[in-house]
């Protein structure tokens, strides 16, 4: 009888539905990029003669895009573990703990940073202002967090 009185003294805390929202976002977004992120080096080379036989291929325009399918094992694992981790902080903060959003901030940042360390490419600034967004959403639910 004690042991009842004690659980309806501390309920468990209730998951915002903000913050439910933006974890069932990130678990789409970072299990959509894993997966692409383990097809794409399968099939890189379909999707460039796909891509050059458009008739309005444009090798300018689409120079980074070739260059990005030609990363190689090497980067395309090192995104996949980086979105693991931010599936996994987004995972830890829907069980309502704070060290998620580490996890979470930490793989996103190092995400924006990994092709232009890797590979030399431009950063991406609609990224930055993503990851920012997410970043600065989920600190707002952080009061609800262990």
């Amino acid at each position: 009888m004690e042991d009842q009185e004690i659980l309806n003294e501390n309920p468990a805390p209730k998951r915002p539905v903000f913050l439910t929202v933006l974890c069932i976002l990130t678990f789409i977004s970072a299990g959509l990029g894993g997966l692409s992120e383990l097809l794409t080096p399968l099939y890189s080379d379909v999707m460039i003669d796909f891509l050059k036989s458009n008739p309005k291929y444009d090798e300018a325009a689409m120079g980074e895009t070739i260059a990005m399918l030609h990363a190689g094992w090497g980067f395309y694992f090192t995104v996949f573990v980086l979105s693991c981790g931010s599936f996994t902080g987004a995972f830890l903060m829907w069980k309502l703990k704070k060290i998620g959003f580490h996890f979470y901030s930490l793989s996103n940042l190092a995400i924006l940073f990994v092709p232009m360390l890797m590979m030399g490419t431009a950063i991406s600034w609609a990224g930055i202002l993503l990851t920012a967004s997410f970043i600065a959403l989920y600190a707002l639910n952080l009061k609800y967090m262990k």
